[in-house]
């Protein structure tokens, strides 16, 4: 009887149609690709040797293991009661008064731990941002590229995204009033700006202080909220970037969202939301999900407090910098009458242009040479938008491969257009 009713149920099960069952928010979106998620993203290729030019991941030859681990060992030997237990709404506050101090020495802010929210990472602070202020049909403004992740969690809210196109001194602040305008004149709630000013992902630009200030004045008179990612701000390879979003404004309609996953380690999985009171208390309402890990919070506040993360910041600065060059060179040495490239001052990536040919089919031919790269339509939300750019991570490959690299996306651009 017990296997007949067995049956039955798999049965009833499978002459079911699942989507009938599925939220509107599950319905309404597609499966992302690795890229949203932040994977080694690539083309299948048969080449011995692949140069993998594809995620934005630190270099882990030389991440800080032996500070994380006495971080861990000091966490479960004297406090294991805390460390291992839940998180909470706010994150283990040891951590987050070391954060609060890290962060206003390095921008002159006042924050306190209060400021400071534990996250797993920068996308799930925006995740605890779209779920407190998001509603179906509000409209989010964004950078035009833009990190795909980012594009599809605001689609996945049910938002409608608007994109302002992004130049090398970051969006035209007129344009950006006209949309705002435009989209009240249709009667649309424009209730977010998802920005990420420093050393951008995919362009690798810097937004100038003077386009801060004018887009902070149109957010503020429009109450909008500028969600900031400064995922990539510390690593700047000579002068840091132009004061944040939220230090200009001293977060008054600013929330910023910060990560150690690009100066420590993707798979820590931590990162922080920077919210004045206002914002953090219905930010922390909405959270249910019984905080992140303490454990890799003692771990990161030891790394802080023993002035260990400031080292391997600078250390990641140098290093970065160096492959950057690499990559550049290699580049304009090999393919100079092909593309068009402009020097980053920091960050991860280099957001290349197809001076010939087309970049979907240099992606394809470069693969088949065994380099790795992502189209740049990836990273519009309208994805037949542009068909010339590319973009390059060069932070985790060797320095062999970077010198490399551009010899053989040169054999692919011969290919594709001999």
């Amino acid at each position: 009887m017990e296997i007949s009713n067995n049956l039955s149920s798999k049965l009833q099960w499978e002459s079911i149609d699942l989507n009938s069952l599925l939220s509107k928010r599950t319905r309404n979106i597609s499966k992302g690709n690795d890229t949203d998620a932040g994977r080694m993203w690539r083309l299948p290729t048969d080449h011995p040797d692949p140069i993998v030019l594809a995620g934005g991941i630190p270099d882990d030859t030389v991440l800080p293991t032996a500070d994380l681990i006495q971080g861990i060992v000091n966490a479960v030997e004297n406090h294991a009661d805390d460390a291992l237990n839940y998180g909470g709404w706010f994150g283990y506050e040891g951590c987050r008064n070391a954060i609060a101090t890290r962060q206003n020495n390095i921008e002159g802010t006042s924050l306190t731990a209060n400021n400071i929210i534990m996250h797993n990472g920068s996308s799930g602070c925006l995740e605890n941002i779209l779920k407190a202020f998001i509603e179906p049909g509000d409209v989010a403004i964004v950078e035009s590229p833009s990190y795909s992740g980012t594009v599809r969690a605001i689609l996945g809210y049910q938002a409608e995204v608007i994109e302002v196109p992004m130049h090398k001194t970051g969006v035209d602040p007129e344009a950006f009033k006209t949309i705002v305008n435009g989209l009240h004149a249709e009667g649309k709630r424009v209730k977010l700006f998802y920005t990420i000013p420093d050393f951008h992902n995919p362009m690798g630009n810097v937004t100038s202080l003077e386009i801060r200030e004018k887009i902070l004045q149109i957010c503020s008179e429009n109450q909008i909220i500028i969600a900031e990612d400064a995922a990539y701000t510390e690593l700047h390879f000579e002068n840091p970037p132009p004061s944040s979003y939220y230090a200009l404004s001293d977060g008054h309609g600013v929330i910023k969202m910060c990560s150690f996953s690009k100066i420590l380690a993707t798979g820590l999985r931590a990162g922080w939301i920077q919210a004045r009171p206002e914002f953090a208390e219905p930010l922390t309402r909405v959270r249910f999900d019984m905080g992140t890990s303490p454990l890799v919070h003692y771990a990161i506040e030891y790394l802080i407090n023993s002035g260990n993360l400031d080292k391997h910041v600078e250390n990641m600065r140098s290093l970065y910098q160096e492959k950057c060059s690499i990559m550049i060179d290699s580049l304009r040495h090999y393919c100079s009458p092909y593309i068009k490239v402009e020097t980053p001052e920091g960050g991860y990536f280099l957001w290349v242009e197809c001076l010939e040919g087309k970049a979907i089919d240099l992606v394809t031919a470069a693969a088949k040479e065994g380099v790795i790269f992502p189209l740049g339509s990836v990273f519009f939300v309208d994805k037949t938008t542009n068909n010339n750019h590319f973009r390059l991570a060069y932070t985790r490959e060797s320095k062999e491969h970077l010198k490399d690299a551009g010899k053989r996306i040169r054999s692919a651009f011969e290919k594709i257009l001999d």
